[in-house]
């Protein structure tokens, strides 16, 4: 009985690696397979960014039936490592039509989501430096919405950053506080509210689901994704908010109604 009992972390530390392993095994780059006359057509790259303990998983899915269905295709994928090290992986040249780069961070499963801001501030200013990059779409799921909207808010008016086109939240938090512990994250989004300036043409579509009788999607009450309209208010930046009824907080990038609704607000013609 000893005997087993010696073997048990090192059952669980491989089972753990493997786990990891295969949560960072991205889908390969794919070119289009169809084009539909409903979509816009454009340079511009769209990030698909995970929530936290998110992997590959979380969009892989999507990013087939995106190909498949003719909406855009996955050109690159973005390895964050532990300590912020960026590893691209995949052929590009900076052009293509609709192009989509996925991002997984090594470290997904931190503490809160500050450095992840940083580290997508980072891939932002990447892109522009190695592919020359002037505008892009996000669609980012939880935690990694929410370091999306910072990224925008904080960093987005420096030259060295593209501009926002599109920006698709799906059950992001920005106000994870209460009336007697303000939340400092989103104390800071207020206060930097004013460099949304530089964005005029930028829209920001924030997405959120419930369940059945309760305002919030198992995970993240609604109460934390609309203080959003007040970071945004005032700014030239379009926002619109979509509730989707009776659908969880994973539901929210896992099914083909969701895969649906996000690319009509990112690329189907107005």
């Amino acid at each position: 009985m000893n005997l087993k009992w010696q073997w048990l972390p090192i059952i669980l530390g491989g089972s753990w690696l493997g786990y990891h392993w295969l949560g960072q095994r991205a889908v390969p780059a794919e070119p289009l397979r169809a084009h539909r006359q409903d979509v816009t057509y454009s340079q511009t790259p769209t990030l698909v960014i995970p929530g936290w303990a998110g992997n590959a998983w979380t969009f892989n899915r999507f990013l087939q039936w995106l190909s498949r269905t003719g909406y855009a295709h996955k050109v690159l994928t973005v390895h964050v490592s532990w300590t912020g090290k960026l590893r691209f992986s995949g052929q590009w040249d900076g052009t293509g039509e609709n192009p989509v780069i996925q991002v997984l961070f090594d470290h997904s499963a931190t503490r809160g989501y500050q450095q992840q801001v940083l580290w997508l501030t980072a891939i932002l200013r990447a892109l522009k430096q190695r592919y020359g990059v002037t505008s892009y779409n996000v669609v980012a799921h939880s935690w990694g919405g929410s370091a999306a909207i910072h990224a925008l808010v904080r960093h987005g008016h420096h030259a060295e950053l593209p501009v926002l086109h599109r920006l698709v939240l799906l059950g992001a938090p920005v106000d994870e506080g209460s009336l007697e512990v303000p939340d400092v994250s989103y104390q800071r989004l207020r206060a930097a509210k004013h460099h949304l300036m530089v964005h005029p043409k930028a829209r920001i579509i924030n997405v959120y689901g419930t369940l059945s009788g309760h305002l919030t999607d198992g995970s993240v009450p609604v109460s934390q994704i609309t203080p959003l309209r007040a970071v945004v208010s005032g700014s030239p930046v379009g926002y619109m908010e979509i509730h989707v009824p009776a659908t969880s907080h994973r539901q929210l990038h896992a099914t083909e109604r969701m895969w649906r609704l996000i690319a009509t607000q990112v690329w189907v013609k107005a």
